[in-house]
């Protein structure tokens, strides 16, 4: 697969507007672009733009001139009435060979407008004629001889001239930044994430010339009424020609990116982190994101994972951590930490009863070996009494709380689920009076301890879907009914019950875990969101999953001192 088997599509420009694939990532007039482009390590002007235009070697996505007799500023997305680009002050300058005029660079009545994708273009025609001279080379001589700059001049002269010539009719790079703002709406969010998160939402500007509504567009529903095929028809791709678009995209990062080798840290950082980047850093980023969107554009249309960008080069030997951890990205973070030697999470935990003991290790840690316990990755926990060890008369109870006041105290939510047996009543009450040894609060808040009217399953599943269930798992042929699991919810121990009935009707043991799994998986996998919704382990789930995006980990001390000190973790007293 080669560069020259890519066509710009025709009206390419005009369908982004049409398509208004402006929204998630925005067009940029001149003078923003040339700010753009700079904070990116190239040097280019408003002034050298247009002279690159003139020689067809690089071109805007669209241009627009003002028209006295417009009603209104450009609208984009374009409405299907719209009458720009019928009547000419609007045009379309993505085509190649282009035959449009292009205004003078000094000529205010004329704007137009780029593509943040276009700087892996920029930059490959920015090296074709800029010429670097080490004049020291010429100095140094220890010949007298005049140097002949005609001649070397003429030269220069060729060899930018081929240059210009060869990005005349070149569709490759053009192409591809085309494509990428094509799809932006889609895949550029995943392109401002940090592996966890996604930023997403819509933009809305106007100037002179334009006015970009977002209002009322949502990424999510655009997302899922989102047509890949259509898109990849509309530029004839393949799955080799996308493949190279990525790869080069992906190589064109790793080469640019000065950190390159610190890739698999710096994607956990947050977006607003990595914007403060520089220079050809900052350039990595784009052209990083633009292969995230690729990669992704990818997979949606032929089920195919490519190769993270920073591992197309090369052969990977041995993945660090293996590609089976990294499907739990916090698991990944903490082996990437590991590796680059910043997991704050301690080597080696010392408990202690009081805080006279702790004050004494700690010493004894600075005087004798030399440093705070800190430095050697050791925490020091203090349980303010024995009791709180041995558990003493409460001690049943006193356990599982005090796991729960430490998670907490690392800033970790807890949430305890319990069937109603034993002493869970007791437990659940207990946890209203238990204090913090850490802080001035109660261990946890009453809505993160959870306890079942009876048990998981006949809390969450009908006698119905619990009978199919039990007949699923069941290899003995026998068989079981609504009214046998009717019986079995009624009786003081619904729990036990329902195993005897298992265990007497098929003489082996109830697998709770298998049943969970068949109980879970069938019903979800039918049931309707309002009908989930309404199971109280959906509930929990929901609860559980925004506790936890919501749970942002300090950053600063005292961030952590109002986290602890609030009552997001337990009730003050």
């Amino acid at each position: 697969m080669g560069d020259t088997d890519w066509v710009i599509p025709d009206g390419a420009g005009k369908a982004i507007l049409e398509h208004g694939a402006v929204l998630a990532r925005g067009l940029l007039g001149t003078s923003r672009f040339v700010q753009y482009c700079e904070r990116r390590g190239l040097r280019i002007s408003r002034e050298r733009l247009v002279r690159l235009e003139k020689l067809r070697m690089f071109a805007p996505v669209f241009r627009v001139r003002t028209a006295a007799e417009a009603e209104e500023p450009l609208r984009i997305p374009l409405s299907a009435d719209d009458i720009w680009f019928e009547r000419g002050w609007a045009v379309d300058t993505t085509a190649v060979p282009a035959s449009y005029p292009v205004p003078d660079h000094a000529d205010e009545s004329h704007e137009a407008y780029y593509s943040i994708f276009q700087i892996d273009h920029l930059e490959a025609v920015l090296s074709a004629v800029t010429l670097e001279v080490q004049l020291d080379s010429y100095v140094a001589r220890d010949d007298s001889t005049t140097v002949d700059w005609a001649t070397a001049g003429d030269r220069w002269m060729e060899w930018t001239r081929r240059g210009v010539e060869s990005f005349r009719d070149h569709a490759y790079r053009r192409a591809v930044a085309l494509l990428c703002q094509h799809i932006s709406n889609r895949y550029y969010p995943y392109a401002r994430g940090n592996m966890r998160t996604v930023l997403h939402g819509a933009t809305s500007s106007s100037d002179h010339w334009t006015i970009v509504d977002g209002h009322g567009w949502d990424w999510r529903s655009a997302s899922r009424g989102w047509n890949a095929e259509a898109a990849a028809s509309f530029y004839g791709l393949t799955p080799e020609k996308l493949r190279h678009a990525y790869e080069g995209l992906a190589i064109a990062q790793a080469h640019c990116d000065p950190i390159e080798r610190w890739y698999e840290l710096t994607q956990f950082i947050s977006v607003s982190e990595r914007d403060r980047l520089k220079g050809a850093a900052l350039r990595a980023e784009t052209l990083r994101g633009a292969a995230y969107m690729l990669r992704r554009f990818y997979h949606d249309l032929y089920g195919d994972e490519l190769r993270h960008p920073n591992e197309v080069a090369g052969t990977v030997l041995q993945h660090m951590p293996e590609l089976e951890v990294r499907r739990d990205v916090r698991r990944h973070l903490e082996f990437v930490a590991n590796r680059f030697g910043v997991n704050p999470q301690p080597r080696l935990s010392l408990i202690v009863e009081g805080r006279s003991e702790e004050v004494a290790v700690t010493r004894i840690f600075e005087r004798w070996v030399g440093a705070h316990p800190g430095k050697y990755g050791v925490e020091i926990v203090t349980l303010g009494g024995v009791d709180h060890a041995t558990g003493g008369r409460d001690g049943r109870f006193k356990m599982i709380l005090r796991l729960i006041d430490y998670l907490h105290h690392h800033q970790t939510i807890a949430i305890l689920v319990l069937d109603d047996e034993r002493d869970a009543r007791q437990l659940e009450a207990h946890t209203k009076k238990m204090k913090s040894i850490h802080h001035t609060r109660y261990v946890t808040r009453p809505e993160y301890v959870h306890v079942c009217d009876a048990t998981f399953e006949f809390d969450n599943f009908s006698d119905a879907e619990i009978a199919a269930a039990l007949n699923e798992q069941a290899e003995t042929g026998a068989a079981f009914s609504e009214e046998d699991v009717s019986t079995a919810r009624t009786d003081e121990s619904p729990g036990a019950a329902l195993k005897r009935l298992y265990r007497n009707r098929t003489g082996s043991k109830l697998d709770k875990v298998q049943l969970s799994e068949v109980l879970t998986g069938s019903v979800l996998a039918s049931a309707s969101p309002e009908t989930a919704e309404n199971r109280p382990i959906v509930r929990i789930v929901e609860q559980a999953a925004k506790l936890a995006a919501m749970n942002h980990l300090p950053a600063t001390e005292e961030a952590e001192y109002k986290n602890q000190e609030s009552s997001y973790f337990g009730d003050k007293f």
